[in-house]
């Protein structure tokens, strides 16, 4: 709750105030000593009239779609009610700005309720930013009806958005990608070599004729298949080192850091399992998890995790992802590659590092 003052109306009502305690010290009888009893119960009388409708102001906020796509137009609801017996006039409402775009609903539009009365919102909605947080109505303010003070409090009903990175080619664009593809390491779960291996199984329907073995087939009396070797990729790594920040301190610079790891996480995934190339990526999702992303599948998975689930559990969830850093700048990489991308950099070039 904040409560602002405005000096102009204030210095006013204070004259009327001393003018109306000398009027009554002077002349007396009932008539001055009401308008007296008057001026000093306004600001409380309109305290006690702002907190009730506060009491009674409900506000049901909701988007069409339950996951959102960064920069994308949708519909957004807001449902104000007063279920008081007393009018509300010209509460005030505060939107979140720094964020979204709510195109028919400005910051600072008033809207009055009469007593058991419902006003609905309906308006476009474009979220800035990838990642979880508030969007719509951020604030509600009301006005005593002599304008000397404001009290302005945070909507009891807030509406939380979860927001997807665009996939784009951001990474691709700041690593020199290429060079991951000519060595060996993580077997692929979905590609497999052209030359087969040594390993044979039985015919199915569908096999090439070319995978046949037929001396093994004529011995076994049963036609029999070489089966090809996973193929090998360099063993490429991605540790995801998000910032820990609670959610209350969760500003617009916070916002616009998360959303440039979120995307940039999201590109360098969607490089390589577009390509069928495996990565492994460690990110804490509550705990610290890892995802192998070598496939358009596996891909979405971890694409439906970074929305809203990158965050940590506790502080020593934040520890084991620092040890994870300190081991990986530790270590020799001769046949392994990891990108560090960092959240809480502080200079530019710290966002992202390649160890290997």
């Amino acid at each position: 709750m904040k409560i602002y003052i405005h000096k102009k109306a204030l210095i006013i009502y204070l004259i009327i105030l001393v003018a109306g305690i000398i009027f009554a010290s002077y002349v007396g009888g009932p008539v001055s000593y009401a308008l007296l009893y008057a001026l000093l119960l306004v600001v409380p009388v309109s305290v006690l009239y702002i907190m009730l409708n506060y009491r009674f102001i409900s506000i049901f906020q909701e988007i069409d779609v339950h996951r959102l796509s960064k920069g994308e137009d949708y519909m957004y609801h807001a449902i104000l009610e007063n279920s008081g017996i007393l009018p509300i006039h010209e509460l005030k409402l505060g939107v979140y700005d720094d964020r979204c775009r709510l195109y028919e609903i400005d910051d600072g539009k008033k809207v009055s309720l009469e007593a058991r009365e419902k006003a609905e919102l309906v308006s476009k909605i474009n979220c800035k930013f990838a990642g979880a947080y508030n969007v719509g109505l951020d604030t509600i303010s009301f006005t005593d009806p002599f304008n000397i003070y404001s009290i302005e409090f945070v909507v009891p009903y807030s509406f939380r958005a979860i927001v997807s990175p665009r996939i784009t080619d951001v990474a691709e664009k700041a690593l020199d990608l290429e060079n991951f593809h000519n060595s060996t390491g993580l077997k692929s779960t979905s590609m497999s070599e052209e030359i087969p291996s040594g390993n044979i199984r039985s015919y199915t329907r569908g096999d090439p004729i070319s995978s046949i073995n037929w001396k093994v087939s004529a011995r076994l009396s049963e036609l029999m298949v070489k089966m090809p070797d996973p193929m090998e990729r360099r063993m490429v790594s991605i540790l995801m080192k998000a910032a820990d920040v609670p959610e209350i301190d969760r500003d617009t610079e916070f916002l616009k850091r998360r959303d440039k790891f979120l995307e940039f996480a999201v590109s360098a995934a969607w490089y390589f399992g577009n390509q069928n190339i495996p990565v492994k990526i460690v990110y804490p999702a509550g705990k610290i998890k890892e995802s192998i992303v070598d496939s358009n599948k596996s891909f979405l998975e971890f694409y439906s995790i970074v929305e809203d689930g990158i965050l940590y559990n506790s502080e020593a969830d934040v520890r084991d992802i620092e040890n994870c850093l300190n081991d990986i700048r530790g270590r020799e990489h001769d046949s392994d590659t990891w990108i560090i991308i960092r959240e809480d950099y502080e200079k530019e070039e710290d966002f992202c590092t390649v160890f290997g």
